[in-house]
């Protein structure tokens, strides 16, 4: 059957990795990607998009955005919140964007967790 690791791999199929804060090695503050698509998220998922990278940051070629981060995009690139989903997605390719660890409270785990925001 495999390591439980294994299993949650293969049940993910073709699901491209996300990346998550606690992905970034303890002396790593921030990361540089470089947007290759923004798409909606699946209605499972509390994030409302997923950002796909060029090339993979630190193994993962995806990154859940919610919508504080949303907001942020918003407000960076000077977009409004009344465009168009897939204008945005369409302006957004291409585009470099810098991603700070900070650490939040997870009401889930009741503790600190390193997370992902705009910078």
């Amino acid at each position: 059957m495999g390591t439980l690791k294994e299993q949650f791999t293969k049940k993910a199929g073709d699901a491209t990795p996300l990346l998550h804060g606690s992905d970034l090695p303890a002396k790593i503050s921030s990361v540089n990607v470089k947007v290759k698509d923004l798409r909606e998220a699946p209605d499972n998922f509390a994030s409302i998009a997923i950002m796909d990278f060029e090339g993979e940051v630190y193994g993962k070629g995806a990154w859940a955005v919610n919508k504080t981060n949303m907001r942020a995009i918003v407000e960076k690139f000077n977009f409004d919140m009344d465009d168009d989903f897939s204008d945005i997605a369409a302006k957004l390719r291409g585009k470099k964007l810098t991603l700070s660890k900070v650490m939040v409270n997870d009401p889930k785990q009741k503790k600190m967790v390193p997370s992902l925001f705009i910078s």
